[in-house]
């Protein structure tokens, strides 16, 4: 049962449009003003992705270049608060208290090494989703003792 996404000129607005399957698709009609005049365009598509793989996909030199050269208090806050905002579910990190820290005229010891604070961070959630996958002894089958 696909839905598709169309661009119409008409009202000038993006719509869905379902069909019952792939075989029943007819010329679209537009749902807000009955406009017949409409072009498909590419619906975006979203991808699931484990924690793991997100801890993956983090790049901590791109990371700190967010952070630029500045180590002031106030620009560490922002970039602990986005990073917390992004990851802090992913990595089990505490980059959102950091940043309300500073915010609090607090001055984190994380700030004077933060490039350390991420590796850190960062190595400590792969170890975690690592065991995650691992299965437990108790979990595998016992051994043949005749192998």
């Amino acid at each position: 049962m696909p839905i598709y996404q169309y661009d119409c000129p008409k009202c000038e607005k993006r719509v869905d449009v379902f069909f019952r399957s792939i075989s029943k698709v007819t010329e679209p009609v537009c749902p807000e003003c009955g406009g017949k005049k409409l072009k498909r365009v590419m619906s975006k598509v979203m991808r699931a992705r484990s924690d793991a793989d997100r801890i993956d996909d983090i790049d901590i030199n791109q990371e700190l270049g967010r952070l630029g050269g500045s180590m002031g208090v106030g620009d560490f806050a922002r970039w602990s608060k986005d990073l917390g905002k992004r990851y802090d579910g992913a990595l089990g990190s505490d980059f959102g208290s950091l940043s309300a820290q500073a915010d609090a005229g607090q001055d984190p010891v994380e700030r004077v090494d933060a490039g350390h604070a991420l590796r850190y961070r960062l190595e400590q959630a792969k170890m975690k989703a690592t065991e995650k996958k691992r299965p437990k002894a108790s979990d595998l089958p016992p051994a043949d003792p005749y192998m």
